[in-house]
């Protein structure tokens, strides 16, 4: 069997190979099966830092050398800009030089520990010579890979049996263990001593490659995200029009807008096809809107999309567009959608614009629809930086506890000053965690409190998490994954926007154990994974 595997791989091997080079895959046959075959491969074809050897294999099992791992570990971090690639160095072991084939790798790792404060190169690899071709130990990569990922969202303290505080990488072991870069093993050890295999330094690479990755919070907790609504991305007519019965301004607005269309969409018109398009479409919806022609949406929102005018002069027509969706009772949720997402660039009145979405409000059965319109009104304080307004939005949204129903009842009436708030409330909702205030892990358990090892904690400034044995059920949620993924990420936006990062963090790291149970999670954990933990490592402090 084992012989009949090995054949089918390299027939495989060899076919993804000779469809075309540039899309050549490399895989290996002795990883079949093996614990580390996704990191392994993630590592060879992701992102390109390891290479197999000649007949076809990666030989995970076998020992990683000093100048493997620094190799691999370099190439990562030069895809990350974490590290930059010298070629002159003062490192002097008697062992390299410039013939080394991992010389620029070795050189470049030992420039990038220069700045760090607690150990340089040499206290890792100590004395005279470097051995590149010794293998590598679980506490010399621990050194390296700890100089790259600075960010930790939990706090629990290390339970290895044979790592003391008093060990000269123990801050770097416990951030790496609570990072899930590492772990230990079966017996509770750490066992810094031990060599580690191709393996598992694939495996730390991806870790700690992820890990870089979400701890670049400009990519976080950018932007408002609505829930799509069928039709939205397609050009409306903003009112219901028959050919037949068309009057003539009728007709001029629905060729002006077909021509609009056409050319925003990348269409090129012939000179002999010049009669069937409006080539002054938006001149024309400006004659129709200083005329009064009745659908003053459909001229309007052209005009601000195509025209050239200035932002006063779109602001201007946006609140005319409001106030004629105010007055109507036919617009549909699609062409709601492409209103209000072109509107929320200009500066409008507010009045109007809360108006017009309470309009929406009135008409829609939609969810996503009701969702949406409380997006909107985020993001319509989060333009004109109305952090009072947000506060009391977001935190009466707070108070409903991730009940939907609730949360699509929108409550229009609040105002900046309406109610007491405090963000450090935590009486109302279901968390995952225990709070306790003003309090840290030390305090807590030099009393009588006993703890489960195996849970998470984190402590924030003034508050400590620990994670409860058993979680909150949310049944009631599973339907409702989708408006709940994106409410989620938007009230995390909000809170951070407002300076409520602790109240940010708590609720965040509550969402993320909840959309863990929802099915959509099953399907997309890795982009799940990377976001949640990108934005918790962002508004923890």
């Amino acid at each position: 069997m084992n012989k009949f595997i090995k054949l089918l791989l390299l027939i495989t091997i060899f076919n993804v190979l000779s469809i075309q080079p540039a899309l050549a895959k490399t895989v290996y046959y002795d990883t079949y099966n093996h614990w580390a075959a996704s990191d392994i491969d993630f590592a060879s074809n992701t992102l390109k830092v390891f290479k197999g050897y000649g007949d076809f294999t990666f030989r995970p099992e076998n020992n990683i050398t000093r100048a493997e791992f620094i190799t691999i570990l370099a190439k990562t971090a030069y895809g990350q800009k974490q590290m930059n690639e010298v070629y002159t160095s003062d490192m002097s072991y008697n062992d390299m030089s410039d013939r080394h084939w991992a010389y620029t790798f070795v050189i470049s790792m030992y420039e990038r520990l220069k700045p760090n404060k607690d150990y340089s190169f040499y206290d890792i690899f100590r004395g005279s010579d470097f051995y590149p071709d010794r293998p590598i130990t679980r506490e010399e990569s621990v050194a390296l890979l700890a100089v790259f990922s600075n960010d930790a969202i939990y706090d629990n303290n290390l339970n290895f049996k044979d790592v003391s505080a008093n060990n000269r990488y123990y801050n770097e072991i416990k951030r790496l263990y609570n990072s899930e870069i590492i772990s230990g093993y079966e017996d509770g050890t750490f066992k810094g001593s031990n060599n580690i295999t191709r393996a598992e330094a694939a495996a730390l690479i991806n870790r700690v490659y992820r890990d870089i990755k979400t701890s670049d919070s400009s990519k976080y907790l950018n932007k408002i995200e609505f829930m799509p609504i069928k039709g939205e991305d397609m050009y409306s007519y903003f009112q219901t029009y028959n050919w037949s019965n068309a009057t003539a301004d009728d007709r001029k607005f629905i060729k002006a807008k077909d021509t609009l269309e056409y050319v925003s969409y990348g269409g090129l018109i012939f000179p002999e096809d010049a009669h069937l398009y409006d080539l002054n479409a938006v001149e024309t919806m400006t004659e129709l809107r200083s005329k009064g022609y009745y659908n003053v949406v459909g001229t309007n929102f052209y005009m601000i999309t195509f025209g050239k005018y200035s932002d006063e002069e779109k602001s201007k027509l946006a609140d005319e567009l409001l106030a004629s969706i105010m007055a109507r009772n036919d617009l549909n949720d699609s062409e709601l959608m492409q209103i209000f997402t072109l509107l929320s660039k200009y500066s409008v009145s507010e009045e109007l614009y809360m108006g017009a979405l309470e309009k929406w409000y009135n008409l829609t059965e939609n969810n996503n629809a009701k969702i949406n319109i409380l997006f909107y009104r985020y993001t319509y304080y989060i333009k004109n930086n109305n952090k009072e307004m947000l506060r009391a939005l977001v935190f009466d949204d707070l108070k409903k506890s991730n009940d939907i129903p609730s949360l699509l009842n929108i409550n229009w009436d609040l105002t900046a000053d309406s109610e007491l708030i405090d963000f450090k409330d935590y009486s109302f909702g279901k968390y995952s965690y225990s709070l306790y205030r003003d309090t840290n892990f030390l305090r807590y358990t030099s009393g009588i409190n006993s703890l489960n090892k195996n849970l998470r904690i984190v402590e924030l400034v003034n508050l400590l998490m620990i994670e409860k044995a058993e979680k909150p059920s949310t049944p009631d949620l599973i339907e409702y994954e989708g408006i709940f993924s994106k409410y989620s990420l938007n009230r995390l936006y909000v809170l951070n926007f407002i300076g409520e990062s602790e109240r940010a963090f708590v609720e965040g790291i509550n969402d993320y154990d909840i959309i863990k149970t929802f099915n959509g999670y099953k399907t997309n954990k890795s982009s799940i994974d990377d976001t949640y933990i990108g934005i918790l490592k962002k508004v923890k402090k």
